[in-house]
């Protein structure tokens, strides 16, 4: 078969003629994801041969640099067929290449038109361009860790390559290098915790989203600080780090004589595989103090029931505003549209303290539904975007 019957035919089918990352994507891109979807696959309408040779013309012109030409062709397929995949690739990929996601995005939901089935592979597209936008931004450092973690992720071959690149910069915080896995940082961070002061908390914390077994021993050291919240945040970062190998050491702070320490040491407990510190969770759970049953609930998390999940709903309409958020937060993997709408309403309240926070959570509730990533993809937020930029990436693998 020549050359360009060989383009010609793989245009026919809907596959992009370059870009490894469509042609990988090709046969996923034929499974509509949504509502009332079809069991069967469907194919791509087969076009005409000049239709074909306009799209090739359209990706040379692409490839060559040429983004504005390459749309007008599409544009030219998908005037005479609204509904043409294989247009769709092209058009996407030239706004992608002109103006970034969010134009990429506008175009898909141009031709989307409202209609309930998703194009995974377009949409993934388009998350991997916005995460690839958001790695390379100044500012928003919790952003940018998410994006590439979210790459790193999908195999991203240049993830990591970035990534290096970001923790050689110096631009983020030595927490946000941990957290993308540099062992400079958290030796950094190790160090910082040998000073003292005030920030150790902030630290610790850092420590455990790190998840480097570098952190272990000074970690189980601050399990006997005299400071309450020391300790509750070092088994938190132990649970974190998951290390089974631990639970000896937190075994005994289920006797602490701060009931702040005891919820926390359970929750690592229960994490690392040991029920342990169970009954007094669920006895905390039924508690007359709605923070109570909020920091308990936080620690059974990782081990949710039906009776878990009647208590979060109950607290997610406290009169706490704080405990609301919490709650929601907490009911974001299972209900994230319920979550998201106590969230929302908590973004409007008059005090700014609790709309930051609404907005930070928000971030932290992320679907597992396309259409609701593809919305929260727009968002005002960056973490929120990226985050959800990540998560397409992780449904649609």
């Amino acid at each position: 078969m020549s050359l360009r019957r060989l383009l010609l035919l793989t245009i026919a089918l809907g596959i992009a003629p370059v870009g490894g990352d469509l042609l990988a994507q090709s046969a996923q891109r034929r499974k509509p994801v949504g509502p009332g979807a079809p069991p069967a696959t469907r194919l791509a309408a087969a076009i005409t041969v000049e239709d074909a040779a306009v799209l090739a013309n359209g990706w040379a012109l692409l490839a060559d640099g040429k983004p504005a030409d390459a749309l007008a062709r599409a544009l030219r397929i998908l005037q005479k067929d609204p509904r043409s995949i294989a247009g769709l690739d092209l058009a996407v990929e030239a706004d992608l290449a002109n103006h970034g996601a969010q134009a990429g995005l506008a175009q898909y939901e141009h031709w989307l038109a409202g209609r309930p089935v998703e194009e995974p592979g377009v949409l993934r597209r388009i998350a991997r361009a916005l995460l690839l936008e958001v790695a390379l931004q100044q500012g928003d450092h919790a952003a940018r860790v998410e994006a590439l973690r979210g790459l790193a992720a999908d195999g991203d071959p240049d993830a990591k390559r970035q990534i290096a690149a970001v923790v050689a910069q110096g631009t983020i915080p030595p927490g946000s290098r941990a957290a993308l896995g540099d062992q400079n940082a958290v030796r950094a961070l190790l160090a910082q915790l040998d000073l003292g002061g005030p920030g150790q908390v902030v630290t610790i914390d850092a420590l455990g989203e790190s998840r480097s077994p570098l952190a272990v021993p000074a970690l189980v050291a601050r399990l006997r600080d005299p400071r309450q919240e020391v300790r509750a945040a070092a088994a938190a970062a132990l649970g974190k780090i998951g290390d089974a190998d631990q639970v000896p050491q937190l075994a005994p702070l289920l006797s602490d004589t701060s009931l702040h320490v005891r919820v926390s040491a359970a929750g690592a407990l229960l994490t690392l595989g040991d029920a342990s510190g169970v009954t007094e969770l669920e006895t905390l759970m039924t508690d007359e103090s709605p923070t109570t049953r909020l920091m308990a609930a936080q620690a059974l998390a990782s081990h949710p029931d039906g009776s878990w999940s009647s208590v979060v709903r109950e607290l997610a309409s406290s009169e706490d505003p704080e405990v609301r958020a919490g709650a929601a937060r907490l009911l974001g993997a299972q209900d994230p549209a319920f979550a998201r709408a106590v969230l929302n309403d908590l973004a409007n309240d008059d005090n700014p303290a609790i709309r930051e926070l609404a907005a930070l959570d928000l971030g932290e509730v992320v679907s597992s539904d396309l259409t609701e990533l593809r919305g929260m993809l727009k968002s005002e937020s960056l973490l929120t975007r990226a985050k959800a930029g990540a998560q397409v990436l992780a449904v649609t693998r």
